[in-house]
């Protein structure tokens, strides 16, 4: 491929066995008619994203406006690239089927073939940010861990959903260049077998390794320990991830301190509620309290804010600059900052822990006609207080709300494909996981779908 190929826009054609444990509240079954019908609208504006954004590279733009004129280049995230392959491939099936199979793979292929052999890479792990137009490497972490985790995971998931034979065999040669082993810290303090977060520009690791055991890592060293036995992660890596247990709202839970997102993510790909991980910590559980103390944080501010007077959500996102002009990305969570934003499409990816508290949040987002905050491809971040609303949608916070509103809607089809996939179910082996239940099956229909489309 040419590099002039980066600068135009991709346009689409058009143990003991125990039952797995329900969502608290409302299930999807329980849902009404109509709020099925809006997460379903929901879930295709967030699909609609990636159609929309992958560039001809086959990378996913970071970032879009959620009004107004789109942009056709800016920076690429590693990250929206693995979630946009799950959700390319995801478009393929019912309910919408916006994409034929044929051209879903065409774009797979492509966005593989330029992680494989057009961006830098050491060791198998790849940049998190690059220009779409120059190709150029933009961030701190020049090369990132868990933003080559998101690209395997996604080259995986595709190939495994949609039994393509080319896509499987770009992401085992993508995954299989991987050395797990090179990216831990053994000669570091305290650091034993854990990944650290990457290495910068100047060719120098990170400080940093990641050490907490929560939805934005685990699916990472799930991967690690599914690799050649020469390059792959040992159980040890797992025992060395810690619990960072600590109280927000009256409530104390793993990672109170964090946002939304490290409770999302990596927990709608593994399989939770049918295998048990090594340890005490119960993940899914977690995540349900941590919903709902994230929205009890909000509701002890409303004094404070008026934001959070009728909206909640605490997470990594935009908020108000010292300009209207400016949006500034911040780690928004219970620990702070707090200062009136809210996280709308976070609360959306929270849908299973809390569906009616969630379906309140957007309800009341989708009819208020003074901020609009619902645009293209979702909602927007607000902060009444300071007469704000974000002007883009984050890839990775679409690419959330794809995955969490799937396995939401569809018993779990992101999850079970996932782990059916064998690297996966391999290093869940090894690190210990433990079957609880047999997930409920929907390959049938899924293959069935594949033969009608062929």
């Amino acid at each position: 491929m040419s590099s002039d190929l980066l600068l135009r826009p991709f346009h689409h054609p058009s143990a003991t066995l125990t039952p797995p444990r329900p969502s608290p509240g409302l299930d999807a079954e329980d849902l009404a008619p109509a709020d099925r019908l809006f997460l379903l609208q929901l879930q295709k504006q967030a699909l609609q994203y990636f159609l929309d954004n992958q560039v001809e590279s086959g990378l996913v733009l970071d970032r879009q406006r959620n009004g107004g004129p789109l942009r056709m280049q800016g920076i690429c995230s590693t990250t929206a690239t693995g979630m946009g392959l799950i959700a390319l491939a995801l478009a393929t099936a019912p309910p919408f089927q916006l994409l034929s199979v044929a051209h879903a793979t065409v774009r797979i292929r492509t966005a593989l073939e330029t992680v494989l052999h057009r961006l830098p890479q050491e060791w198998g792990v790849v940049p998190h940010f690059i220009d779409s137009a120059t190709g150029a490497v933009h961030g701190a972490d020049h090369y990132s861990t868990i933003e080559t985790s998101w690209i395997l995971a996604g080259a995986l998931w595709a190939g495994h959903f949609l039994q393509d034979k080319d896509v499987e065999g770009l992401a085992t040669q993508l995954y299989d260049r991987v050395d797990w082993q090179h990216w831990t810290a053994p000669s570091e303090p305290n650091s034993g077998e854990l990944l650290r977060h990457g290495k910068g520009a100047d060719g120098a690791f990170l400080a940093s390794s990641w050490d907490r055991l929560n939805g934005e890592t685990a699916f990472m060293y799930v991967l690690g320990a599914g690799a050649m036995a020469d390059r792959a992660l040992s159980a040890n890596s797992w025992t060395a991830l810690r619990p960072f247990y600590g109280t927000a709202a009256g409530h104390r839970f793993n990672n109170a301190d964090l946002g939304l997102f490290v409770f999302q993510y990596g927990l709608d790909l593994l399989d939770l509620y049918h295998w048990r991980p090594p340890g005490e910590v119960d993940l899914i559980a977690e995540a349900r309290i941590a919903t709902l103390a994230n929205r009890q944080v909000c509701q002890q501010a409303a004094h404070s804010f008026a934001t959070y007077r009728t909206y909640w959500g605490l997470s990594a996102g935009d908020g108000p600059g010292e300009s209207a002009e400016v949006d500034v990305y911040r780690c928004y969570s219970p620990a702070g900052p707090i200062d009136g934003t809210s996280h709308l499409m976070a609360t959306l990816a929270a849908i299973a822990h809390a569906p009616a508290t969630v379906l309140e949040n957007l309800r009341a987002a989708q009819h208020d006609q003074q901020w609009r905050a619902h645009g293209r491809y979702g909602f927007s971040n607000i902060n009444v207080d300071r007469s704000w609303v974000g002007r883009d949608i984050v890839g990775i916070d679409a690419g959330a709300a794809v995955l969490a509103l799937d396995n939401f809607l569809m018993q779990n089809r992101i999850r079970t494909a996932f782990t059916d996939v064998p690297a996966v179910r391999r290093g869940m082996e090894r690190l210990g996981f433990i079957p609880l239940h047999p997930p409920a099956a929907n390959a049938c229909q899924h293959e069935e779908h594949l033969r009608q489309a062929s």
